[in-house]
């Protein structure tokens, strides 16, 4: 009887856990899917493909960083943030949610000309 008394409240907790009616975009399930990496001196991946609003998570390794720049910057291969872009620090790890549909441009700093990517917000 113990046993039961037991078990039926973790039996209903995981009955209450259901994900039915849940988007994606809800309570972070497409992290996953939304995460950047460093590999060596790249990105991984160069180029992330996401939806307005999506959680982007960045993992970086401990000798890089990811400044947002312009596409100018970006193609000149100059790490000049732009006013009010996102920065993650040397090892950081942190969220980034697009608010706007539209292609962020980011870079690390030390590791320029090779080391760019971007998000593209659809």
């Amino acid at each position: 009887m113990r046993i039961i008394a037991y078990l039926m409240p973790v039996f209903m907790f995981f009955l209450s856990c259901s994900k039915e009616g849940v988007s994606p975009n809800e309570n972070n399930n497409n992290i996953s899917e939304n995460t950047i990496s460093t590999w060596a001196h790249t990105f991984q991946p160069s180029t992330l493909i996401c939806n307005l609003g999506d959680t982007v998570y960045f993992d970086l390794g401990g000798s890089h960083n990811a400044i947002e720049v312009s596409e100018a910057s970006y193609d000149a291969n100059d790490a000049t943030p732009i006013e009010n872009g996102f920065e993650f620090g040397y090892g950081a790890n942190g969220f980034f949610v697009p608010l706007e549909a539209k292609t962020y441009y980011y870079v690390c700093v030390p590791h320029l000309p090779e080391m760019k990517a971007k998000i593209i917000v659809e």
